[in-house]
């Protein structure tokens, strides 16, 4: 099923060739051979050694007592022991390709494309200023690529950005939806973006126009008793601490227009930008050149 949704084997395809040979390069879902090769001892030895104590984050929010719940839990999982299994050791960071990637399908009406470029890992210092630049760049109808190629021109049928940060690393990635014919102007009008960005400091309107968007996602992400659960788990999970939102809304408040174009500097260079695009690609030809900003 996977493999007849463009959009995700568009992303799929990117993944492979951006991360080649890592971990974050292959399918999460697995591979037709792999999964063919799970036997019950494979998965068991697995799940007994990474579901263990010293890799568990428990965490619950709503109407509850904190020390009856903690009691609960010693109760319940007890019996697994306080030293059994293996604990997480973290990896080098990965090494990221910037490949150009033409895979033909001549099935698909519609080419997809996807753009990206290394990005700041989930706990860098530097990454609410990812956030808006993401939100700026890409993120919602009134970001600037959105507008341009959309609403302005009517090159694609969707257009966005998205941030993918991880333990160690992080993505920040363009995806397009359009045809093959207009395909290269699309990808021209998104380096003229990219390349403003690094050019033009970002107006002080539209930074608060970004920042108010972005703290308004945070407080709305936080309205159910399970989103404050997921977050409280995160939190632990990639900062070891957690971080109220008051002090994530002073961070955001703290970026001016001169961080957001020093990371754009900084992310958007030509050496770095990897492509894949998807699709009747016909005699379509991207080369390297294409990708200057």
């Amino acid at each position: 099923m996977d493999e007849d949704n463009p959009d995700y084997l568009v992303h799929e395809t990117f993944t492979q060739n951006f991360w080649k040979g890592h971990a974050l390069g292959r399918p999460i879902l697995g591979t037709a051979k792999t999964v063919a090769s799970f036997t019950q001892a494979v998965v068991f030895d697995y799940y007994g050694s990474r579901f263990t104590p010293r890799n568990m984050v428990f965490s619950a929010a709503g109407h509850l007592e904190h020390d009856r719940f903690v009691e609960q839990v010693a109760e319940r999982f007890s019996g697994l022991g306080a030293s059994s299994g293996t604990p997480f050791v973290r990896p080098p960071a990965p090494a990221t390709y910037a490949n150009i990637t033409l895979k033909r399908k001549k099935s698909l009406e519609q080419v997809q494309l996807c753009l990206g470029v290394p990005a700041p890992a989930v706990d860098s210092p530097a990454r609410y200023a990812v956030y808006l630049l993401n939100s700026i760049l890409g993120s919602g109808m009134s970001s600037r690529l959105f507008q341009t190629i959309r609403e302005n021109r009517g090159l694609v049928y969707a257009i966005y950005s998205e941030s993918n940060p991880f333990r160690d690393t992080g993505a920040l990635s363009i995806y397009a939806g359009t045809s093959a014919e207009k395909t290269p102007e699309v990808i021209r009008l998104t380096m003229d973006e990219l390349r403003r960005l690094k050019e033009e400091s970002v107006q002080e309107s539209e930074l608060r126009r970004a920042k108010d968007q972005l703290k308004s996602n945070i407080v709305l992400g936080l309205e159910s008793s399970s989103s404050r659960m997921s977050n409280l788990a995160r939190q632990e999970m990639y900062y070891g601490r957690f971080y109220s939102v008051d002090e994530i809304i002073a961070e955001v408040e703290a970026v001016g227009a001169g961080d957001v174009q020093a990371l754009a500097r900084q992310l958007f260079r030509p050496e770095a930008i990897a492509l894949t695009v998807l699709g009747n690609l016909g005699d379509l030809d991207v080369t390297r050149a294409a990708l200057a900003c």
